[in-house]
C-alpha cells in the first residue's frame, strides 16, 4: 500500500506553465507566486511518468502529496492517478529502485501526477531552495 504524506511548503504556490524535456526527463513548472520560499520554478527530475489534468491559467497548489515508492509500486501509483482522470503511462527507467510518487493537489486549477526522483523549488538561477528526494 502506498502511504502519502503532505508537504505544506508547496501550499498556495501558483504556477503558470508546465514544460517537459524528454531527453533530460525534467518537468518544470514556472511559478508566479510562492509565499513559503519565493521560488520561481519547481523542477521534477528523472521523471518516469506524469500527467497534468484540468490545466487552467490559474493553478494554485493546496499542498504536495508525496510517497516514496519502489518499482513494484509504480503500477499501483498509476492506477491511483488513472482513477482521478490522469492518463499516466510509465517510461522505461533504470538505476535505483526508489522513486517519489508526487501529486500536486490543487486549490483551484490543475492536478499533477508524477513519478520522479526529486522535486525541487528553485530560484531564478536554478539553485535549489527546497527539495524532496526519493
Amino acid at each position: 500500500m502506498i502511504a502519502f504524506n503532505g508537504d505544506k511548503r508547496f501550499a498556495d504556490m501558483e504556477y503558470t506553465s508546465v514544460t517537459y524535456e524528454p531527453v533530460r526527463r525534467v518537468l518544470t513548472l514556472l511559478v508566479s507566486s510562492d509565499p513559503a520560499d519565493n521560488c520561481e520554478m519547481v523542477i521534477l527530475r528523472d521523471v518516469v511518468a506524469f500527467d497534468v489534468i484540468h490545466f487552467t491559467m490559474q493553478n494554485v497548489v493546496h499542498y504536495l502529496d508525496i510517497a516514496r515508492v519502489t518499482a513494484a509500486d509504480l503500477d499501483a501509483f498509476a492506477e491511483i492517478a488513472r482513477s482521478e482522470g490522469a492518463a499516466v503511462a510509465m517510461a522505461a527507467h533504470s538505476g535505483p529502485d526508489s522513486f517519489l510518487g508526487a501529486v500536486f493537489v490543487p486549490a483551484g486549477g490543475a492536478t499533477i501526477f508524477a513519478v520522479c526522483r526529486s522535486v525541487e523549488k528553485c530560484s531564478s538561477d536554478g539553485q535549489p531552495v527546497y527539495s524532496v528526494t526519493a
